[in-house]
């Protein structure tokens, strides 16, 4: 499963930003979602639509994947990653 870090990494090689911090420095976030993120959590709506403007990818992508994280059980966890791996599938479509 992809994660909130996954694209912070993509987020980095596509801007050749050097470090995590200097990404969130990018992103206008502050240290408590870094610290969030690398728990493995999700993101807030507002710093996923952030991100997702960087990466100039549709901002559902990333709340899925984030939502996902928070999901209370499985069921809704699947419903979420599906949502989150067909936006990323139609990204990859259109880019070939």
């Amino acid at each position: 499963m992809k994660t909130i870090k996954d694209y912070i990494e993509e987020l980095r090689e596509k801007y050749r930003i050097e470090s995590y911090y200097k990404a969130m420095q990018f992103l206008d976030m502050d240290r408590q979602a870094w610290t969030t993120i690398q728990k493995g959590s999700g993101i807030s709506e507002k710093n996923a639509i952030r991100l997702a403007q960087a990466l100039q990818i549709d901002p559902i992508e990333i709340m899925a994947v984030s939502n996902a994280l928070k999901a209370g059980n499985n069921e809704i966890r699947d419903i979420w990653l599906k949502l989150a791996k067909e936006k990323e599938e139609c990204r990859k479509n259109v880019a070939v």
